[in-house]
């Protein structure tokens, strides 16, 4: 039955019927089989990485084209792939038969998150966004503010006055919300869960600021007259007008800057001053101030606004801080073990669904236990 099963699997990927969670099976079996061979000793028929040809259709994937995740071991004949998939499934069925029992104490599963944030205008009046209908939600001087139907908020310069609103505005996802903003200037921002950012309703004739807690990708306008700033607890970073991202939740042991087109120039609190071209990322502790600049896999950084977990040699504890965020989740520190995870997940499954697929590579059983996480 299970060989069966997993054949089923491999016809669905193969006339692209497969689901995304589907093809996140496919994946973490065939990157499990390779860390089963490299224990065995076993050398399997090629000689590249599960993990480089599994980056490299994640960047399809994002990119827009809709192929599966078909990874190396597809270059092997179907009866040979179910064959190190059958091998690799043997070695990780008691995680399996685990998880199922684990998931009957999940009275009611957790959903992903959604788009939920509040707006919070210079006057202070507050605006939840996911219970807003679409069209103008709120008006200040010289500005509108409206919903689209696709659930983005955008500012909208209406003209007619010279004294435009400069007060500052703020939207707040809350843990298992995210959102999506067009500001004055049209420059784009995506929010990520548990994040927050500051902003002038309209800005200013010399530059473009905002405050960052959290993580956000922008695409910002450009405007040679006006750089546009991005603050955070440790960094600023000043552009003209370029895509990146910055993960700056204040519980990460380092905040990440990672740029995907243009470039930046980041300054941190001690002055130190870092240049990033695309495909560069820099790291800086938030206990030192020390700062690293290092390559990056840009795509992956930004897994997350295109719907995806993204897990590359990522430490358990790390996994679980980003499902806590996303889920609105608790987690058991004592009981995480020190192990890493490779994978790729979508953001849309409930939690008892990445939980099964993590128990599965990882050998591991989680508990879900009134909104916390448990591993054993």
């Amino acid at each position: 039955m299970e060989q069966e099963a997993l054949q089923q699997l491999l016809e669905k990927i193969s006339d692209g019927t497969a689901t995304d969670r589907e093809i996140a099976i496919y994946n973490n079996y065939c990157i499990a089989a390779e860390k089963a061979a490299i224990a065995a000793g076993t050398v399997l028929p090629d000689e590249e990485s599960v993990e480089k040809q599994m980056h490299d259709n994640i960047r399809r994937r994002i990119a827009g084209k809709q192929q599966p995740f078909l990874i190396r071991y597809w270059y092997l004949s179907a009866a040979a792939l179910t064959g190190i998939i059958i091998t690799c499934f043997s070695l990780y069925k008691p995680a399996t038969h685990k998880f199922m029992a684990a998931a009957k104490h999940v009275a009611h599963d957790i959903p992903a998150g959604g788009d939920k944030a509040v707006l919070t205008l210079s006057n202070g009046q507050q605006i939840s966004l996911s219970d807003a209908a679409s069209g103008d939600i709120a008006r200040q001087t010289g500005l509108r503010i409206y919903k689209t139907a696709t659930g983005e908020i955008v500012y909208e310069a209406t003209g007619g006055t010279n004294k435009a609103d400069t007060g500052f505005n703020k939207i707040a996802t809350p843990r298992g919300g995210q959102y999506r903003i067009v500001l004055q200037d049209g420059s784009k921002v995506w929010l990520n869960a548990a994040s927050s950012l500051s902003y002038p309703a309209t800005f200013a004739a010399g530059e473009r600021k905002v405050q960052l807690d959290g993580e956000a990708y922008f695409e910002i306008a450009k405007d040679a007259n006006r750089p546009f700033k991005v603050s955070t607890t440790t960094q600023t970073v000043e552009v003209l007008g370029t895509h990146f991202n910055i993960n700056a939740y204040n519980d990460n042991a380092q905040e990440r800057t990672t740029l995907l087109e243009g470039s930046v120039s980041i300054t941190t609190a001690a002055a130190a001053r870092s240049l990033l071209q695309p495909g560069e990322q820099c790291s800086i502790n938030n206990q030192t101030g020390a700062q690293q600049k290092s390559k990056a896999n840009a795509e992956e950084t930004i897994a997350w606004k295109n719907g995806y977990f993204v897990f590359n040699d990522t430490y358990l504890s790390e996994v679980m801080l980003q499902l806590s965020r996303w889920y609105d989740v608790r987690v058991d520190p004592a009981t995480i073990p020190k192990i890493r995870y490779n994978g790729i997940i979508p953001r849309n499954e409930p939690l008892s669904k990445v939980l099964e697929m993590l128990e599965f590579t990882g050998g591991l059983k989680f508990y879900i236990d009134e909104r916390t996480i448990k591993v054993k």
